[in-house]
């Protein structure tokens, strides 16, 4: 079972997902989680402190998430643009919610400094998760190619949540990126 305070983080997740940061406040927290109006209050006394525990709250999930998508095992390019695309589309699609509150976020770390060391440490482990995944398909500069791909993924599923196109198709364009990476021969790893 969840506890209150996880609870009440997860639907002000919901509704910076939704409602974008405006829609955050202590009542329509407790609306959203069907609670009693001041429970919110009552874990997170400021918008400050609620904004604090919703950061921490999104490393949490974000981590959860990247540790699933990261079970599949990662032998070469075409496993990479597979499992690159499917966090897209999923970004675009099921997830679309949880993926503004992402930028949401994002935008809020930028006007909000102390904010930014919660998320700076949980995007330092997912990239060294994925230079690791690009050094076992055969990167020969998996850093580097992870700042790149990463960045190149932040864009393109925020011009699709902004700009939808019907025919999205992440796949296509991550396989043109992987593309133009150095690749280590696979008899040679």
């Amino acid at each position: 079972m969840t506890d209150r305070r996880t609870l009440l983080l997860d639907r002000a997740l919901d509704l910076v997902g939704t409602d974008g940061m405006r829609g955050l406040t202590h009542r329509a927290v407790d609306a959203a989680a069907g609670v009693p109006p001041g429970s919110t209050s009552n874990h997170f006394r400021t918008r400050e402190a609620l904004l604090a525990g919703l950061v921490g709250r999104f490393v949490e999930r974000e981590r959860a998430s990247a540790e699933a998508a990261l079970e599949a095992p990662v032998r070469d390019r075409r496993d990479l643009v597979a499992m690159f695309a499917s966090f897209a589309r999923a970004a675009t699609g099921e997830e679309r919610a949880a993926t503004l509150a992402r930028y949401a976020l994002l935008v809020e770390t930028a006007q909000r400094p102390e904010l930014r060391d919660t998320l700076l440490g949980a995007g330092a482990q997912v990239n060294a998760w994925a230079a690791d995944l690009l050094r076992a398909a055969g990167s020969r500069h998996p850093e580097r190619d992870t700042d790149i791909v990463a960045n190149f993924v932040t864009g393109l599923v925020l011009h699709e949540l902004a700009m939808p196109d019907p025919g999205f198709d992440p796949a296509a364009r991550l396989a043109a990126l992987l593309d133009t990476f150095e690749w280590i021969p696979q008899e040679d790893r």
